[in-house]
Formats: structure tokens, C-alpha cells, sequence
């Protein structure tokens, strides 16, 4: 593995979620230093943080302010086919996680999520990102 940071950016409208969720990744990636957790309050910010950080993961709700989840997975596809996408949200319409699979969403994941699951997936994220960065 390189020296390179992976960064990793979640975006909830949810102020406690962002907060428990970095604490999660935290306490399943350590704090090393080896990673960078940004959080974003909606989805102008998320893609405001993904141009300047480049994170090689996002984890992404799907209702937010400014631009949904999927409208920030399709942008950060116009020009990334590399980041690792993952959704985390409440949202359990078929049509939601149908367009989950057209941008290549690694997971759909439903809250809340089992911390097992959740660290599963995020693991396996963290490691097609260092292979693909």
C-alpha cells in the first residue's frame, strides 16, 4: 500500500448520522492517519468536497438538499469511473437501488445498518480504492 491517504466522504443531511458514521469508519479503520473522513451536509457540498479532495470512496444518502445521493453519484460518474460508491439510506424503493446499479454503486445499504455489514462493505471499498488509486 502507498503512502497516499484514501479519502472517504459522507454525505447525509443528518447531522448524527455523518457524526456516528465517521465514528464507525474510525473505530474500523483506525486513526492511523492512513485515512481521510470528509463529511457533507447535502449534495452541493458533497460534490464541492469531491473536486477538492478526490475521495476514492463516497458514501452517499439518497435524500439530501441541493442534489440528491444518486444526482452526485451521476455527476462524480461523468468524470470518475474509479471512486468506490456505496448508498446508505432509508429509502428501500426498488427504483432507487435500480438506479444504484446504473452508476456502478458498489452497495445499497438500508438504515440502520448492522455494523457488521456496514464494515464489510466499507472494508471491501477501502480496498478496490487503494487498488484502483
Amino acid at each position: 500500500m502507498s503512502d497516499a491517504k484514501i479519502g472517504i466522504l459522507i454525505a447525509d443531511d443528518e447531522q448524527i448520522e455523518r457524526i456516528v458514521l465517521g465514528r464507525k469508519l474510525t473505530k474500523l479503520l483506525g486513526s492511523d492517519g492512513g485515512y481521510e473522513i470528509v463529511s457533507a451536509s447535502n449534495g452541493r457540498e458533497a460534490l464541492e468536497l469531491y473536486r477538492e479532495k478526490t475521495p476514492g470512496v463516497m458514501i452517499l444518502d439518497i435524500q439530501m438538499p441541493g442534489f440528491s445521493g444518486l444526482e452526485v453519484a451521476e455527476k462524480v460518474r461523468e468524470k470518475d469511473r474509479d471512486c468506490v460508491i456505496i448508498f446508505l439510506t432509508a429509502f428501500d424503493e426498488f427504483s432507487y437501488a435500480r438506479k444504484a446499479i446504473t452508476v456502478r454503486a458498489l452497495d445499497y445499504l438500508l438504515k440502520p445498518c448492522e455494523e457488521k455489514e456496514l464494515f464489510a462493505v466499507v472494508e471491501e471499498a477501502v480496498r478496490l480504492a487503494e487498488t484502483r488509486g
